[in-house]
């Protein structure tokens, strides 16, 4: 069999497109998928692997597999393969990949992954589900046991009231592990940004193929072109004041990947809080002093 590709990114990133792509291009990527084109027969070894062992990988590093576990791991691969020709490219597109990488890297030597981005003001403006389960914990907020975190519950009633917030988060958390494990891949690791993808869908689409080392069908790339929509790239713009929340949350990762060209500028109030804050930062430097004096 050939190595498999695999892509990962945070949920309504927009996967879909690249996965119907592969498709379109003979690359099997399974036998049970949603209609999201998510392989449903990997999920339960990505949330036995996440709930069990991530962040840390160590205990699966220092002893042999729980027989459990690797037989999950065969029968995930094997469902997954049903229809299989043996010989044609193949992988799978999931979202929650992202926390097994170091894994699936380990014991797929030569597989090649592809993390796709997507600018996380949009991401924050497309509902997924609330940090409820172990997890999902552990999937926005790395820590399976978490009760909260600066006053919001883990309840699907608190996603409900504030999603972009929760949706930010773990955005957030999705992008800067997907990258760290990706970082660590060097050369079998591909950063694509759903933006360029809609865009410019023929030269994103030739450079993945490219690294998957396939010639692309010209005839199903122009094909699949003409149904991509843009429509909704920069929804955001449309959550003026829920916007600055998430800006307040995520912006200097913004900044990093470039969707943002400049820091944001503090407001009037922020200034005048600031300066109250320093004004009694000073006050309580006079009183020490005041208070060593009289002592002395």
């Amino acid at each position: 069999m050939p190595a498999p590709v695999i892509v990962y990114n945070k949920s309504h990133s927009g996967s879909r497109l690249l996965a119907q792509m592969l498709e379109d291009q003979g690359v099997f990527i399974g036998g049970r998928l949603n209609e999201s084109n998510d392989a449903m027969a990997i999920l339960p070894l990505v949330e036995r692997l996440v709930e069990d062992y991530y962040p840390d990988y160590q205990a699966l590093w220092d002893q042999d597999w729980p027989v459990d576990l690797e037989a999950l791991f065969v029968t995930a691969m094997m469902e997954h393969l049903e229809g299989y020709d043996g010989h044609s490219p193949w992988g799978w597109k999931l979202c929650e990949t992202t926390y097994i990488v170091p894994i699936i890297a380990a014991v797929f030597p030569r597989a090649r992954f592809v993390h796709l981005l997507r600018d996380g003001l949009d991401v924050a403006f497309s509902d997924h589900v609330p940090p409820q389960a172990r997890f999902w914990r552990k999937v926005y907020f790395n820590n399976g046991d978490i009760q909260g975190w600066r006053g919001l519950s883990m309840t699907n009633r608190a996603y409900v009231r504030r999603p972009h917030i929760y949706n930010a988060l773990h955005w957030l958390n999705s992008v800067e592990v997907g990258r760290t494990y990706g970082a660590m891949l060097q050369g079998r690791y591909l950063e694509v940004r759903y933006e360029d993808l809609c865009r410019d869908f023929l030269p994103t689409s030739r450079r993945i193929l490219g690294f998957m080392g396939l010639a692309p069908d010209e005839a199903a790339l122009m094909a699949r072109a003409a149904s991509v929509r843009k429509g909704t790239i920069g929804k955001h713009h449309r959550h003026r004041r829920q916007r600055r929340q998430v800006l307040r949350l995520i912006e200097p990762t913004l900044l990093s990947l470039g969707y943002l060209d400049a820091p944001s500028r503090p407001g009037p109030l922020w200034r005048l809080r600031e300066r109250w804050y320093s004004a009694l930062r000073e006050m309580g430097k006079g009183w020490a002093r005041l208070c060593q004096a009289v002592r002395a």
